[in-house]
């Protein structure tokens, strides 16, 4: 049998009752890690509840599904345990979001369909998400078809720049005719982002087919942030040939930051500077796109963030001792008219999807208290 087939009327009275906390749950319903939502308030859960849930419900397979989820909820609870919680901006809104499928032909089998979800920050303030967004799939009439299962047991804080920020969530969707289950085409994607599924969720136009017949067929993984490398969430459709092949893309670790007034480009209300970035590894790399960039003092607290501008470029190519740069500007708090704070250094993110360490300068500038203020940098370019 399928170890994938689980009976909806089983498995959604486990849904009403197992806990729902990142990482842990047997169904992925906007799970934050580290924040535990009441399972009532999932309206997805409840409404195929209403729909499918009856009172010749095994206890046996109730107890058989409980007893799968239980492993995951343990190495979920062991994962939270072990790390701090990072300090971030405000907790995403579905409201703030959009939300944009794409398919992933090179993670794709004969029996898989791989796709991303890519979630666009469209408000004016910078926003965090730490988990597993929730999904359902929805046919043209609202009607629940199914919803997504969570994968990967980490998560880590994806931060959401404001105007423009992007994170995404990595997903398949088994193929109906390679698992042998009834099938149904999907109207629609509806994400969850808001705490506890509270928000009207986030949808897509998408038409993928789907299982309807209790067998699960959607798994998506947790939100990771992006920072603007093209080719990083999607291969273009048809990559077009290089003059000559680029080295691999520059790491945080190969890299001297220096941080640079500018005065000479500054304005009223709001300070110019330059980002200095210098390969001293002794391998050649490959840049483009804008670094993320953080704010921060001397504790490591995030107090200042940064919004992109302009376009990404073309990439280039840094050999040992090259220089690329960046321009930015800071509004100073006089002009936002909020609490003054000197800020001790900035980081800023190279590696692709943030994964690296960071690259970091001093840079004792004045900034909102309330870390509020966000920083517009462009992209890198060759000095």
């Amino acid at each position: 049998m399928n170890t994938k087939r689980v009976m909806f009327q089983a498995a959604v009275g486990v849904a009403l009752t197992v806990t729902l906390t990142g990482g842990s749950a047997l169904v992925a319903g906007a799970l934050d890690a580290g924040v535990t939502p009441v399972a009532e308030a999932s309206a997805p859960v409840a409404a195929l509840a209403a729909d499918v849930v009856t009172l010749e419900a095994r206890a046996t397979t109730a107890a058989l599904a409980a007893a799968e989820a239980a492993p995951v909820q343990a190495a979920g609870d062991t994962h939270r345990k072990d790390r701090a919680k990072p300090v971030g901006p405000v907790h995403c809104e579905d409201a703030q979001l959009t939300m944009d499928y794409v398919e992933r032909p090179d993670r794709s089998t004969d029996a898989t369909n791989a796709f991303d979800l890519v979630f666009t920050n469209t408000a004016s303030q910078p926003c965090s998400f730490d988990g597993w967004p929730g999904l359902v799939a929805e046919d043209a009439d609202g009607a629940l078809l199914t919803w997504a299962l969570t994968s990967g047991a980490t998560s880590t804080l994806a931060v959401l720049p404001p105007n423009g920020g992007r994170a995404v969530a990595e997903g398949t969707a088994d193929v109906p005719a390679a698992v042998g289950c009834a099938e149904a085409t999907t109207d629609r994607l509806r994400a969850y982002i808001s705490s506890d599924g509270a928000g009207g969720g986030i949808v897509d136009d998408v038409q993928i087919p789907v299982c309807i017949d209790g067998t699960w067929s959607l798994w998506l993984g947790p939100l990771t942030p992006l920072h603007g490398a093209p080719g990083d969430v999607t291969q273009p459709a048809e990559p077009q040939p290089e003059p000559e092949p680029l080295p691999a893309k520059c790491q945080d670790e190969q890299l001297g930051l220096e941080f640079v007034a500018r005065p000479d480009r500054s304005a009223d209300g709001a300070e110019a500077f330059e980002l200095v970035f210098t390969n001293v590894s002794d391998a050649s790399c490959a840049m483009w796109g804008w670094p993320g960039l953080v704010v921060e003092a001397a504790d490591g607290t995030r107090i200042g963030w940064s919004s992109v501008v302009g376009t990404d470029g073309e990439p280039f190519v840094l050999a040992n001792g090259d220089v690329a740069t960046v321009f930015g500007t800071a509004l100073t708090p006089k002009s936002l008219g909020c609490e003054a704070i000197t800020a001790d250094h900035v980081r800023a993110y190279v590696t692709s999807d943030g994964a690296g360490p960071g690259v970091v300068a001093p840079a004792p500038f004045e900034v909102c208290a309330d870390g509020s203020s966000v920083l517009e940098i462009g992209a890198l370019t060759a000095a």
